[in-house]
């Protein structure tokens, strides 16, 4: 026996009945939505700005001006620095050149000459009974001086203040002043003057006589120097040691060997 198919129309409508009540049902224990979801706005299309309005560019320069306002502060500093930077290097620069070109150097002193004899004192015109001449020995020395600065000015012994001391077997044979002088730069100057001998001891009176051996001797001399220029000056109390041999006092002298030093 064939089976019956339940007619179609009954068949749909119950399926729709169905579905009816299961929607009904859904959508009675839907929860209601809460209020933190997230809602898409749609705008019409012919209100889209594609350029910013230009209130809007305003607000943004205003936000910007500060930030170009501070790059222009920094570059200013910056190129300030910079610039004291430059004029430091350059000032150094300058100070190591005058430097180099102005340090004062020390004269070089050498003996050209030393002579001993015997010096005639005048007399007094006011005396009645006129007396033989007087002699007074004394040493008479030549002292060479070379001012090797290129560019600066020596004065030595400014204002006679110099002593010059004469020294033969550790005893002082002559005394006496320091003449001063000037030099221009690379000057040469020869420096002439006397020293007074006292009584000398007879065994140096020989020694001084002797002219087949040469005579060691010692010339001291404590002066003040000052070496100027435009861009630097020196004031300086120098002391100069000249060892030296003579070979003769009396007659025209010969020195040997000599070697002058400063404490310079």
């Amino acid at each position: 026996m064939e089976e019956r198919s339940p007619p179609a129309g009954h068949v749909n409508g119950k399926a729709r009945n169905l579905l009816s009540s299961a929607t009904s049902l859904r959508l009675s224990l839907t929860p209601t939505r809460s209020l933190d979801h997230t809602y898409v706005v749609q705008i019409p299309r012919d209100q889209v700005y594609r350029v910013p309005p230009p209130e809007n560019a305003k607000i943004v320069e205003e936000h910007r001006q500060p930030t170009s306002q501070k790059k222009r502060k920094c570059t200013c500093c910056c190129m300030v620095l910079a610039a004291l930077l430059v004029i430091g290097i350059m000032l150094g620069i300058i100070v190591l050149i005058v430097h180099m070109l102005y340090a004062p150097k020390c004269p070089e002193f050498s003996i050209a000459n030393v002579h001993f004899k015997n010096v005639t004192l005048p007399q007094n015109g006011h005396q009645k009974n006129k007396s033989p001449p007087q002699t007074h020995p004394q040493f008479e020395i030549d002292l060479k001086i070379v001012n090797v600065n290129e560019r600066m000015d020596v004065a030595f012994g400014k204002g006679n203040n110099g002593k010059a001391t004469l020294t033969f077997k550790k005893h002082e044979i002559g005394q006496g002043k320091y003449p001063s002088i000037s030099q221009k730069p690379k000057d040469s100057t020869n420096s002439h003057f006397n020293l007074g001998v006292g009584k000398l001891p007879g065994d140096i009176a020989k020694s001084l006589d002797d002219d087949k051996k040469p005579i060691p001797m010692t010339l001291s001399i404590q002066a003040p120097m000052e070496i100027t220029s435009w861009a630097k000056n020196l004031k300086k109390d120098m002391i100069v040691t000249c060892d030296f041999d003579v070979e003769s006092v009396k007659n025209k002298s010969k020195i040997k060997s000599e070697d002058c030093t400063t404490n310079f």
